[in-house]
């Protein structure tokens, strides 16, 4: 599919590895402090002193090709999942070329930019090390 549409960018010169956009997108999603249950990964080495990796959806859209169910769809260069249509069958999950899909309780989960606006992990970012391009 091939989109090119609004995602979350970091800046890791910096990042600090403080978890802070992995809490504020658990409490957005779920209500809860959890950085297993974030949309957004960081993946920070304290004895190197820099991110080595950060995992977020990127909307490139491939999942909505392998969706057998239709519960994916692009709406304003976002890959927005309808769980009232899915059936939990994880086949974006599997699909996904950047491992950004979370799955609780059998159910995938996605960054979906917390609906298209002000993303939370972005306005929440102490050190200003996220945005959205």
């Amino acid at each position: 599919m091939g989109l090119q549409g609004k995602h979350i960018v970091l800046d890791p010169a910096i990042c600090t590895g403080c978890s802070i956009c992995e809490l504020a997108c658990s409490f957005a999603k779920f209500r809860v402090f959890n950085p297993r249950r974030s949309m957004i990964r960081v993946s920070y080495d304290y004895e190197v002193g820099r991110v080595e990796a950060v995992t977020v959806c990127s909307q490139c859209g491939v999942c909505v090709d392998h969706c057998p169910t239709g519960a994916l769809r692009v709406d304003g260069g976002i890959v927005v999942l309808d769980y009232g249509v899915c059936t939990g069958c994880l086949a974006c999950a599997k699909a996904c070329p950047s491992g950004s899909y979370v799955v609780i309780d059998g159910r995938p989960y996605k960054c979906d930019l917390c609906g298209g606006g002000d993303p939370w992990c972005v306005r929440f970012c102490a050190r200003g090390a996220l945005r959205v391009a």
